[in-house]
This record gives C-alpha cells, sequence and structure tokens, in this order.
C-alpha cells in the first residue's frame, strides 16, 4: 500500500468581513508567508472561512464521496472556502438517513450547499428535500440580507440547478409565510441560513414540531458575531424546548433532537 497521501480539495484562504488594509488582514499574510501551502489537504493548517486550524487531519478533504460531490458542483473560490461548513451539513443530512422525514433547508440562496450534500448522498436516499428561499429578497422585515446573487432570475437557475433531482422541490416565497402552503409532514433534517433572526425563529415556529426524534437541526450562522441575535433566538427557543444548541469551530450550530 502506497503511504503517498490521496489528492483532495485545495481550499483557498479567504476571510469574511476583514478589510484588506486591516492589522488582522496583515498578521493573516505574515502567517500565511510562513505556511508552505496553507491549502494543501494533507498539510498542517487549515485557514479559510474565519477558521485557523494546526494539526487536524481534516479528513474530509480527501473523502473521494465528498471531493467528488463538491467539484461536481463546480464552486466559486467563495463556495469552496466554505467546505468544512458543508462537510457538517453532509454528515448530518447522511447521519439521519435511519431518521422518517425529508430534508428541508431554509435559506437556499443558489443552491450550493443542499446540491452538495444530496450529491453526497446520491444513491443513498430519495426522499425528498425542500429548498425555501425569497431569491430576490427586497430587504424587508424578515427577509434577511440581500447577497451579491439575489436577483428576479436567481429561482429560475436554482431550478435549473436541480432540474434533474425529482425529488427536489424548490419553493419561492417568505419564510415562515410559505411554510403554511407547503411543507413537510416530516422532517429528518433541517437547515437555517437565513440571516435573520425573525425569519429563523418563524422557521422554528412552524418546523420544529416536525422533526423527528433523532432528526438533526444545523444553524449555519449560529456562531458568527455579526448575527448575535439569532443565536439569542436560537438558545431561548431550545431551551424552551429542553434542549441546548451546540457550537462548532465552523460557526454553526447543530441540534440532535430527542
Amino acid at each position: 500500500m502506497s503511504d503517498t497521501p490521496p489528492q483532495g480539495l485545495r481550499i483557498p484562504s479567504l476571510f469574511w468581513g476583514v478589510p484588506e488594509d486591516s492589522d488582522v488582514c496583515a498578521a493573516l499574510r505574515a502567517l500565511l508567508a510562513t505556511t508552505p501551502d496553507p491549502g494543501d489537504p494533507n498539510g498542517p493548517w487549515f485557514v479559510a472561512d474565519n477558521l485557523i486550524t494546526f494539526g487536524h487531519t481534516r479528513g474530509f478533504l480527501n473523502d473521494p464521496d465528498f471531493v467528488a460531490a463538491v467539484t461536481a458542483e463546480q464552486p466559486s473560490s467563495g463556495e469552496l472556502t466554505l467546505a468544512w461548513r458543508t462537510h457538517t451539513l453532509c454528515w448530518a443530512a447522511r447521519s439521519c438517513l435511519a431518521v422518517p422525514g425529508d430534508y428541508v433547508e431554509c435559506g437556499a440562496y443558489q443552491g450550493y450547499s443542499m446540491a452538495v450534500v444530496l450529491r453526497y448522498l446520491a444513491g443513498l436516499t430519495d426522499r425528498r428535500c425542500y429548498l425555501y428561499d425569497l431569491f430576490d429578497p427586497s430587504g424587508g422585515a424578515g427577509e434577511g440580507e440581500r447577497l451579491p446573487a439575489h436577483s428576479p432570475e436567481l429561482y429560475e437557475r436554482v431550478c435549473a440547478r436541480f432540474h434533474t433531482m425529482d425529488n427536489v422541490r424548490v419553493v419561492r416565497g417568505k419564510v415562515p409565510d410559505v411554510l403554511s402552503e407547503i411543507a413537510p409532514e416530516a422532517i429528518a433534517f433541517l437547515h437555517l441560513d437565513m440571516n435573520n433572526a425573525e425569519a429563523e425563529l418563524g422557521a422554528l415556529e412552524v418546523l420544529f414540531d416536525h422533526v423527528s426524534s433523532g432528526g438533526m437541526i444545523v444553524f449555519d450562522d449560529y456562531g458568527w458575531t455579526g448575527y448575535r441575535a439569532q443565536k439569542r433566538v436560537a438558545d431561548r427557543f431550545m431551551a424552551e424546548h429542553g434542549l441546548h444548541v451546540l457550537e462548532l469551530p465552523t460557526g454553526q450550530g447543530l441540534v440532535l433532537k430527542r
């Protein structure tokens, strides 16, 4: 057997919300200058997505199923930077394969995350997946921030992304309002990524009772300082239901429903 490590995903060293002329950015450049190749999936460093680690194996970067799923979606540099977060979603969705219910994402944006998840699970399940988003928000109350790809055409582009997956339903509408019209009876895996505390609380109030015992909820923005309002909402809601959110180094939050 060869001792040569497998070739894996190379992650660009992108950080969010750090001005190019800041002391933080200068310190990051100095750190990277001491590192032969911080993007090497077999090296000791991971420097990306506002996360710096040393000496972790990060085996998912060499997982052939994960690498294939990510590569097939032709990620942008920004999307590739999210590899650790994306793998968390893949792990959680796979861990819920024995749990009854469908998969749900509120805050689909361009559909990248769930496209990778479904490719990762290809051949393991054909359960239905619901993707909710406004796709062209105006910036009103409960809508979250308007991101660069938001546009009147985004809904059609996301539908096209999933056109070969008959089990995917892309739903355009404001959460939680649209959930009263279209929502699964049972949920095995729920991903909340709406960058808005009001919307995520509304989603929880409607969908939490639909999450099956053993199902998982992943909050994308839970541990980020810029989204403390969402952390407060999630913590309060889960405490009322006798649960606690696990904060992950990726900035995500994880809940296992009993």
